[in-house]
């Protein structure tokens, strides 16, 4: 799956500048669409037909203002943020485009500044997405949830300053009432008996101060009903959110015995309990950070989720005593474990060799101390089974809950997260027994530029020991071509892991100046694998990527024009494909490569187009017969956040030139409708296949 595609609108003067900026973007690793804006009416139009990530503007522009740029953005009512390019850096400037309702003011010249200011919006925005799309599930649950609620067969009520807020109709039959409406504001003293009003007002009152310590409350009372007729009734009391409001729900089970309760009440502690240690499971722990997060939002606290791992369990009991005695020695070290916990605590069993302890109400120093406090205990602690004594390390992982917590799910992870780096830290510092997790935003650039050390020296092991492999994905005609056509992909294998794509590695090696090297021995490679095919009767073509030192190398053609010849193999079997923001940022050598593939007998396919300013001026330079869209069109359009017409468009204007379109991405049979009413000429994707290490795919569409 590709990255999504920066959808980008720029205002400025210069040309020049909207094309830097999409390069800066680029070698940045974001793929971006740009579209150069030449007039208010023509910004209106595009916020109106698609959206847009981000607008960038020259605070300067003549071809329309920041200002009205900015009111048309807010008159649309586009969640479209709006950043200022200045040539002055003042703060009076900055206040000013803030005073306008831009996100942020860049000086011209400050590009790194400028990275990270689109890197925060576009994160911003991609949040703001997330929330608005949170707030219509959230509406959509409570909908149901209330329907559940006005139709369940338990009477349920809620309470909130000596009053019913809600009651549902089965809570209003029970009290004998016809409708629910009878009961709604009224004080619920009023159908308590005399004798227990008291009692229940007492009770309520200390259930309200203590409800964040107390799950559910089983309480009976005497109540009266419609006609004045006293009965007794089982309450279940917990604390609830009812139409925002804090308040406390009452549910009657109907015709419920005291037994069933006592049995629903051993159900539900055997739900909750770990049966070889007797601690809570991790279902108990994730509803307990339910309600620790729940309080956090309310009071602002920190508390802390402690992950307990037992270094090397299994290997060290299965040594000592064999795997039978595993679950003894867990519950020996669980036992202790607790022994450790306050009452306020709560202990989980997680996984096989890992606990998990809920503190709340606790600051990061003080869990910290905490953790390691007992660590040195656990490590102190014998385990003795069978008069056999087992000592076992411990690391500890600590995951913060506090207000920015966004769900119970968060502080395990980090707490996890905590423990890897814990054991990756103790290489430098084997006394380390804890670690809080935090965000390594410090080293981010130190680690990139670690990983960018050891990419490079495995580009060169690949080099030097032949590491390389091709995959090939099929492209499928729409319109009955006689030919078949594989794209070739390139792979580096790794001794230890999975195998990286170009998108892992090209970029360092662009840097090491060993693109040419490898883009040669992926021809060689091809010619050598097509020449074979071909001799089994297959009118196969293949369509090679050129990186952009070999667009700038002269030597290319010349070379090729050998290998052709001495593999004898005709020229037309390859299809040379270039970047079109490479060929838009090397025109002149562009231009030269592909006039001289042509003479060569290659046809040249663009791939990415109509992410640059200018697309169909760029390509009006070349001699290239294929034209592949930018997959960011096929995406959109499947995933339905662009209308057909965008992509109809552009592939319309190409057949106009007299160009074979390729659209890829393609992952499901939804679109090929649409592509085949545009015209496409082939398509590509997961749908037909994914890249193979073979050339076997049936062209046959008949079948």
């Amino acid at each position: 799956m590709i990255p999504a595609t920066l959808r980008l609108l720029i205002i400025h003067d210069s040309r020049s500048e909207a094309e830097r900026l999409i390069s800066l973007l680029r070698n940045a690793g974001r793929q971006v669409r740009a579209q150069w804006v030449e007039s208010e009416e023509a910004l209106v139009k595009l916020l109106q037909e698609a959206s847009w990530d981000l607008l960038v503007v020259g605070d300067t522009a003549k071809v329309l203002s920041a200002s009205d740029a900015i009111k048309q953005v807010r008159r649309l009512a586009r969640d479209v943020p709006v950043i200022l390019l200045t040539e002055e850096g003042s703060s009076t400037t900055v206040v000013d485009g803030l005073k306008l309702g831009a996100a942020d003011v860049v000086c011209m010249d400050e590009d790194q500044h400028l990275l990270l200011v689109i890197n925060r919006e576009v994160t911003n925005r991609e949040e703001r997405q997330g929330r608005r799309y949170a707030e219509r599930r959230l509406k959509e649950v409570e909908r149901r949830n209330q329907q559940l609620l006005d139709s369940s067969r338990d009477g349920i009520a809620f309470e909130e300053d000596g009053m019913f807020l809600y009651v549902n109709d089965s809570f209003a039959d029970i009290l004998g009432y016809s409708s629910r409406e009878d009961l709604e504001s009224l004080p619920i003293i009023d159908v308590i008996a005399d004798g227990q009003q008291d009692a229940v007002k007492a009770f309520l009152k200390e259930f309200k101060l203590k409800s964040d310590d107390i799950e559910t409350a089983a309480i009976s009372w005497e109540v009266v009903d419609a006609e004045g007729s006293a009965k007794a009734l089982n309450f279940e009391v917990r604390k609830a959110l009812y139409d925002d409001e804090t308040c406390v729900q009452l549910v009657v089970k109907p015709g419920a015995t005291r037994g069933e309760a006592q049995v629903a009440a051993q159900v539900q502690q055997i739900r909750n309990q770990d049966l070889v240690t007797g601690l809570f499971n991790r279902h108990h722990l994730v509803e307990q950070l339910e309600q620790v997060l729940a309080r956090t939002l309310t009071d602002h606290s920190t508390s802390a989720l402690v992950s307990i791992e037992v270094e090397d369990f299994l290997g060290i009991v299965q040594t000592r005593l064999g795997v039978a005695a595993a679950d003894i020695a867990l519950g020996i070290i669980a036992a202790h474990l607790k022994s450790l916990c306050q009452s306020s605590e709560i202990l989980c069993r997680y996984s096989d060799d890992c606990f998990m302890l809920l503190i709340p109400s606790i600051s990061a120093d003080a869990a910290l101390s905490r953790a390691e406090t007992i660590c040195r205990n656990l490590r102190e602690h014998i385990v003795t089974v069978d008069d056999v004594t087992l000592m076992f390390g411990y690391a500890l992982g600590i995951g913060l809950i506090n207000d920015t917590t966004v769900s119970a799910e968060t502080p395990i992870a980090h707490a996890v997260k905590a423990l890897e780096l814990l054991h990756k830290e103790r290489a430098q510092n084997k006394n380390l027994s804890a670690r809080i997790y935090e965000p390594e935003i410090a080293k981010a650039a130190q680690e990139r530029e670690h990983s960018e050390k050891q990419v490079a020296q495995m580009v060169q092991k690949a080099l030097d020991q032949g590491r390389f492999k091709l995959l090939f994905q099929p492209i499928l005609s729409l319109r009955g071509s006689d030919k078949e056509h594989y794209e070739v992909l390139l792979r580096m294998r790794e001794v230890d892991g999975e195998d990286l794509t170009p998108a892992e590695f090209f970029d360092v090696a662009e840097k090491m100046g060993a693109m040419i090297r490898i883009d040669r021995w992926v021809i060689l490679e091809s010619i050598k694998l097509l020449a074979e095919h071909r001799g089994k009767g297959h009118p196969t073509r293949m369509i090679i990527h050129l990186s952009e030192s070999s667009i700038k190398d002269k030597s290319l053609v010349p070379w090729l024009a050998v290998a052709f010849k001495a593999a004898k193999l005709a020229s037309d079997g390859l299809i040379f494909q270039l970047n079109e923001v490479d060929v838009n940022n090397n025109l002149n050598h562009a231009k030269e490569l592909t006039f001289a593939l042509q003479a060569l007998g290659c046809d040249v396919c663009i791939n990415h187009f109509g992410c640059v300013l200018h697309p169909f001026a760029v390509l009006s330079h070349l001699a290239a017969n294929f034209v592949k869209v930018d997959g960011s069109f096929t995406q959109e359009l499947q995933s339905g956040h662009s209308e057909p017409k965008a992509l109809a468009d552009l592939v319309g204007q190409l057949h106009q030139l007299e160009k074979i379109t390729i659209v890829p991405f393609v992952e499901n049979a939804s679109v090929l409708s649409k592509l085949w009413q545009s015209g496409v000429h082939f398509i590509q994707g997961y749908y037909l296949q994914g890249p193979a290490e073979s050339m076997d795919f049936n062209f046959d569409t008949e079948n």
